[in-house]
């Protein structure tokens, strides 16, 4: 017997949603010159821009959501449709390294490129870091997620665009 999906809707932006509730960031906040932001849509969320790898070479959106959102689930699954590029998620919690707010980061994994389909980000690989230098032994507690972010951080020069419309929090059940 198949092990059974079970998945709530984490963000599922709407027809009538005109302002994207994503915050952006550039690695202007580290000297950088990518540029890159969200955008609303019929429902759905442009996440694009060119990134430049002097100086930083990532653009990012954040999404707060509410303490707890991500209790009991293991992975996320992401509706999207994307060019070439390596896109990642992050996840950040209150969880603190040297007083900064630690970042945990890993690929969406499966996500496929030019047509609609779901990508996955699972908690089990996330990366921990603070500004990009990596935090050993950082642990990600699902349910004391506080904000989910995309990023385009993956070496490259040029120009980048990510298509969402949902994102999906999910485990395995029985």
């Amino acid at each position: 017997m198949a092990e059974e999906e079970l998945c709530k809707t984490l963000v599922e932006h709407s027809e009538g949603d005109e302002q994207s509730p994503w915050r952006t960031v550039n690695d202007g906040v580290m000297g950088g010159q990518s540029n890159g932001g969200s955008e609303l849509t019929k429902g759905v969320l442009r996440f694009a821009g060119v990134t430049k790898t002097d100086g930083g070479g990532f653009s990012s959106i954040r999404l707060d959501i509410p303490r707890g959102t991500l209790a009991g689930t293991e992975y996320l699954k992401v509706h999207m449709k994307k060019d070439s590029r390596v896109y990642s998620m992050t996840l950040r919690t209150n969880a603190r390294s040297s007083g900064q707010q630690i970042a945990f980061r890993a690929p969406i994994e499966a996500s496929p490129e030019g047509t609609w389909g779901d990508g996955v980000l699972r908690f089990d690989i996330l990366e921990a870091s603070v500004r990009g230098r990596p935090v050993p032994n950082a642990v990600f507690d699902p349910s004391e997620a506080i904000e989910v972010g995309l990023i385009v951080y993956d070496g490259e020069d040029g120009p980048f665009e990510m298509l969402l419309k949902r994102i999906d929090a999910c485990r395995k059940g029985a």
